[in-house]
């Protein structure tokens, strides 16, 4: 095989590449800006505020992490790091929700990405699902068990 033929095979593979992740994360893209323009995410809120208690964390830490969840790391970083500065979340708060992002983020995006190119979405979410919660669910009993006997004493 010469170098010619190389470079052409390594252009039209990437390009191929390319195309399919755009095929998928640009809808998704239009997706999350409707998400965002209809207000729904705030909706959603109101939907797993009972499931904060299981970390307990207080129902403000939805939106950051429905945030993180549905858009991704870095939007979700933006919302954590906005709700940090009105003060409504503690430092344990904090670390709980991004305990629960850093494992579970951008759920559709890089399920859709990893599924493109092969791998069992359900599987996928799946076991990010149960290694959040159970991570978190740790982190939340045990991580700041600590902090609290010392502000006990």
């Amino acid at each position: 095989m010469d170098l010619v033929s190389i470079v052409k095979e390594g252009f039209t593979g990437s390009l191929l590449s390319v195309l399919q992740i755009g095929a998928i994360v640009i809808p998704l893209m239009i997706f999350i800006e409707l998400i965002k323009d209809l207000n729904i995410l705030s909706r959603l809120t109101i939907v797993i505020r009972p499931a904060m208690r299981i970390f307990q964390l207080p129902s403000e830490a939805s939106l950051p992490l429905l945030a993180g969840l549905i858009f991704g790391i870095t939007y979700g970083a933006g919302v954590i790091l906005q709700a940090a500065r009105d003060g409504h979340l503690s430092k344990r708060d904090l670390y709980l929700i991004s305990t629960f992002l850093v494992i579970f983020h951008s759920l559709f995006e890089d399920t859709m990405l990893f599924v493109a190119i092969g791998a069992n979405g359900f599987i996928l979410i799946f076991v990010r699902l149960i290694l959040a919660v159970g991570i978190t669910f740790i982190a939340a009993r045990f991580a700041f068990h600590e902090q609290k006997q010392s502000l006990h004493r």
